[in-house]
């Protein structure tokens, strides 16, 4: 240490020296890694191959288990019987006429066929066939054909050749000549009928010559008196 002497006094006073900083440490440098070489594989040596010939394999077959036979025979089916199928019913025929209610006709009508009157008549009706009087219907003629049904007014003589039907709520005033009459309840019927029996027989005696045997006087019977 240097002494200098900058004092007045005379006095020497030490000079600092600037202390030295210790300088760090550098770290040492690492080494860069270095890849390994990759090793070759050794070789494996091949398989002998065998060139002898080789045995087929024979892989036995299951059993194959028979069917068991049925001791008895199966029931033979037995045949049906025929199913006989019932006819169906005739269509009912078209009809040839037909007078409409709210129509109304005088004179003669004829129908070559089957006809059905709904609204008024007056005069005669002939049909060649059923002719059927609507429930609407009134009528004030003569009526003939093969089969009358009726289910209207009628007022007038009726004539069928197979039978006459009066079904509810049928209304007839006059005479009926048909060998079949059908009549259901409700129907209201005011005059003779003749089923056509009576006349291959020999007639019918009148209701006249009727009315005069059961008018016969009947015998007095005369009772004594004894006091």
């Amino acid at each position: 240490m240097a002494w200098f002497d900058r004092n007045p006094g005379g006095k020497k006073v030490p000079e600092k020296v600037p202390e030295k900083t210790p300088e760090a440490v550098k770290p040492a440098p690492q080494p860069a890694p270095v890849a390994a070489a990759p090793v070759p594989a050794a070789p494996l040596p091949a398989a002998p191959v065998s060139t002898a010939p080789v045995a087929p394999t024979l892989i036995p077959a299951a059993p194959v288990a028979a069917a068991p036979v049925a001791a008895a025979a199966a029931p033979e089916p037995k045949p049906e019987a025929p199913k006989v199928e019932a006819p169906p019913p005739p269509a009912p025929a078209a009809l040839v006429g037909h007078l409409y209610k709210g129509s109304r006709v005088s004179g003669q009508l004829s129908f070559q066929g089957p006809a059905r009157i709904d609204g008024a008549v007056d005069g005669e009706i002939h049909c060649e066939g059923i002719l059927t009087i609507g429930e609407g219907a009134e009528v004030r003629a003569k009526i003939s054909g093969q089969t009358v049904v009726i289910r209207g007014k009628v007022e007038g003589n009726v004539t069928a050749k197979e039978k006459v039907e009066l079904a509810a709520p049928a209304r007839l005033i006059g005479n009926i000549d048909t060998p079949r009459l059908i009549m259901t309840e409700g129907v209201v019927f005011d005059g003779d009928c003749a089923m056509g029996v009576a006349k291959q027989k020999g007639g019918v005696a009148s209701s006249q010559s009727v009315n005069d045997k059961s008018a016969a006087p009947a015998p007095k019977l005369q009772v004594d008196s004894k006091n």
